[in-house]
């Protein structure tokens, strides 16, 4: 049992002095100061609260059997070039490569998001909606709720996030917004080593596909702000709702 006890005010502080210092070091990127506010502003969101009760739920949250593997990996293009390209390297998943662990971990975000704002178990019929916000959210990113043409990701898109390399900055300012991420947890729900490396690896996973969307071969801070933005907005959406 942990003994810790958290003067929430105070903490509250600390996140917006280290808020303040990543804004002066990183002063010339575009829709940094909004990331970090709405990051400041989960330690009071119920939404937030409610996800991360529901990650703990695990085969709880929904029924979806039979599916087999083969029934996924044929009905969903998502999951099967997924699957083909990216790969687990076999001892660390801590690695600067986009792998499939990263692409788990969105998935898992949207599961458990849609599960939060439905209100009660997840079925089969929940993965057609689930794999067509995935397509929304990599192809379109920040603007994944709306109503607009867009091309989904194929094979050579997985490609190219494969081969995605971090620049300096860009893993930097990674690093500095998941501290504030990573301790805010460990304030509100005294830490949980798989949700937060959930929401770490799907942001990652978001800020590579910026990245290629912008036809970069390197994730840059300005898609690490997009990834951050992009997965807030998923936070705070009801997918349910959307067409």
């Amino acid at each position: 049992m942990r003994l810790i006890i958290w003067d929430i005010n105070e903490e509250k502080q600390k996140n917006k002095k280290n808020s303040e210092k990543i804004l002066k070091n990183f002063s010339d990127v575009e829709g940094l100061k909004e990331v970090l506010v709405c990051v400041q502003a989960l330690m009071d969101s119920d939404i937030y609260e409610n996800i991360y009760e529901a990650s703990n739920l695990g085969e709880e949250i929904g029924d979806f059997s039979p599916p087999s593997i083969e029934y996924l990996l044929e009905r969903y293009r998502q999951d099967r070039y997924s699957s083909k390209i990216l790969k687990n390297p076999s001892l660390n998943l801590f690695t600067d490569n986009i792998i499939f662990s990263h692409y788990i971990a969105i998935t898992n975000m949207i599961e458990i998001i849609n599960y939060v704002y439905k209100k009660f178990k997840l079925s089969l019929r929940d993965l057609d909606k689930q794999h067509a916000v995935l397509e929304k959210l990599m192809s379109l990113l920040s603007n994944f709720d709306r109503p607009v043409d867009f091309q989904p990701p194929d094979e050579e898109f997985y490609k190219k996030l494969k081969s995605i390399e971090w620049d300096k900055e860009g893993k930097k300012l990674h690093k500095k917004i998941y501290d504030i991420l990573y301790h805010l947890n460990d304030v509100r729900f005294e830490g949980s080593a798989t949700f937060s490396n959930g929401e770490y690896f799907a942001m990652t996973f978001l800020a590579a596909c910026s990245a290629v969307k912008h036809n970069r071969d390197k994730i840059l801070p300005e898609d690490v702000v997009m990834g951050y933005k992009t997965f807030l907005k998923l936070l705070n959406t009801d997918i349910t709702k959307l067409g």
